[in-house]
């Protein structure tokens, strides 16, 4: 195991121990504070085609943004992993969202046989709102250690059309040291905190 892969390793299990012990109410209340920032920015309100996460405990609550999507007449997208990969694939309607089924991770996702509507099938995305395991005050993102985000943008950097990307986080999620990168790792456009709006140094 590398030098750099040793250290997101154990930092990805300290940053789980940590996150376990948010209370509800905290992740609740925070989440509030970081969608009705995002709601309200020039970015969000600009962008047509949007993916949005659908989050896992110890993340920022995305079920308002979801709401929003529809409610303002945007196109709204959501990962399914398929084990190597991540497509970002159309929702219809928000009942559409509150009845996809629970993937292994008990994260509601497309069913791997249905076919949707493919982000990249018709224009790209506008914008991504990606989760994060931690952060740092560079704007260094470590996620769960998978890669599909880092490989799905670089997907999108290659077809032409670099979507804008926004990161939520949770005041525990944000680290005061460095983070550890390897040269694939990619920096959102910017991460939103409870506190304040991070924009990554390079």
């Amino acid at each position: 195991m590398s030098g750099i892969k040793a250290l997101k390793t154990a930092l990805r299990k300290d940053l789980r121990k940590q996150l376990a012990l948010v209370s509800e109410e905290v992740v609740d209340n925070e989440s509030r504070q970081v969608v009705a920032q995002l709601l309200e920015s020039k970015t969000f309100k600009e962008s047509r085609r949007v993916s949005v996460y659908i989050n896992m405990s110890g993340e920022i609550k995305t079920q308002e943004i979801i709401q929003s999507l529809f409610d303002q007449g945007k196109e709204c997208f959501v990962p399914r992993c398929d084990g190597t990969q991540m497509e970002m694939l159309r929702l219809n309607s928000y009942e559409d969202y509150l009845s996809l089924p629970l993937n292994k991770w008990q994260i509601p996702e497309p069913r791997l046989d249905e076919i949707r509507e493919n982000a990249f099938d018709n224009g790209g995305l506008d914008l991504i709102i990606m989760p994060g395991l931690g952060f740092d005050l560079s704007g260094s993102r470590i996620g769960h250690g998978k890669g599909y985000y880092d490989r799905y943008l670089e997907r999108c950097a290659n077809s032409g059309k670099m979507p804008y990307t926004v990161a939520l986080a949770l005041s525990a999620q944000i680290i005061k040291d460095d983070l550890p990168v390897d040269h694939f790792d990619r920096k959102p456009s910017l991460i939103i905190t409870p506190q304040n709006v991070i924009y990554p140094k390079c």
